[in-house]
């Protein structure tokens, strides 16, 4: 009898602890779990918790990728600018007798919602060369004139286009149209030397600089980071040279402004 007392006391602390431990939330879940299966269910909650974490890093990459151009684009730019003035076409004819002049720049664009952004430009034309002057009969003057000038542009324009991606294919590519119209500061300076090539040398020299007005027309091709596009732009931009010489094109105020016809390199930051 005193062994069988024993053997009930040693179950009774065997069982006590099975059936007396705390709910966990597994068991919570379904209430016929044992708590000697805990060990399989942990197991089992921990595979399944780590699914939605594979299935979601592709999305999240998705959501990221290039093609949202959310962030900044920056451009690099080459084309020519054609001053739309004859005064000005004269006055540069030593460095483009047609006034088609090379144009060097780079612009920051910044997106400001799906269908607008804004952009920031700095633009370098520079020139330079000789050239003869002639007589009205086409004999030539004795007198050459050297000169060299530059122009600097600063530019902000406001950009319209459609989202990006609108005319995708499904393709890596895509085309990418805007519009855009903006203001502008310029800065023009010009050093000519009238001389003979001999004892005869005149100098001159010209600086002016105003505000204008530009409106713009592009299309690029988006890849996978980068762009390349083309660009039409018009300006009009009054200066003052004040008092000068005619016979080179200095004569007070003058538009400096024209038609710019660019290539563009874009990359997607």
């Amino acid at each position: 009898m005193k062994s069988l007392n024993h053997c009930l006391l040693a179950a009774a602390c065997v069982l006590l602890p099975v059936f007396s431990a705390s709910r966990c939330a597994a068991q919570d879940t379904d209430r016929l779990l044992h708590a000697g299966m805990l060990g399989l269910t942990m197991d089992e909650e921990s595979e399944g918790a780590k699914a939605p974490l594979a299935i979601g890093g592709p999305i999240d990459e998705e959501k990221t990728r290039w093609s949202d151009r959310s962030g900044a684009v920056i451009r690099y730019r080459i084309g020519g600018l054609k001053y739309k003035n004859d005064v000005m076409t004269a006055m540069v004819k030593y460095a483009s007798d047609p006034g088609i002049v090379p144009l060097l720049g780079v612009s920051v664009e910044g997106s400001l919602c799906d269908y607008f952004s804004a952009r920031g430009t700095f633009d370098l034309i520079y020139g330079f060369g000789t050239f003869q002057e002639d007589r009205p009969d086409g004999t030539p003057l004795g007198i050459w004139i050297d000169g060299e000038f530059a122009q600097l542009s600063l530019k902000y324009t406001a950009l319209f286009h459609l989202p990006p991606k609108t005319f995708s294919n499904g393709k890596d590519g895509y085309f990418h149209p805007y519009l855009g119209l903006g203001v502008e500061f310029n800065w023009f300076s010009q050093t000519v030397d009238v001389n003979d090539r001999a004892d005869i040398s005149v100098v001159y020299s010209s600086h002016a600089n105003g505000f204008g007005v530009h409106a713009l027309a592009g299309v690029e091709y988006v890849l996978d980071g980068w762009s390349i596009g083309l660009e039409l732009a018009w300006s009009a931009v009054e200066v003052d040279f004040g008092e000068g010489d005619a016979s080179i094109g200095v004569v007070g105020p003058t538009d400096i402004g024209g038609t710019t016809a660019l290539f563009t390199i874009g990359y997607d930051f």
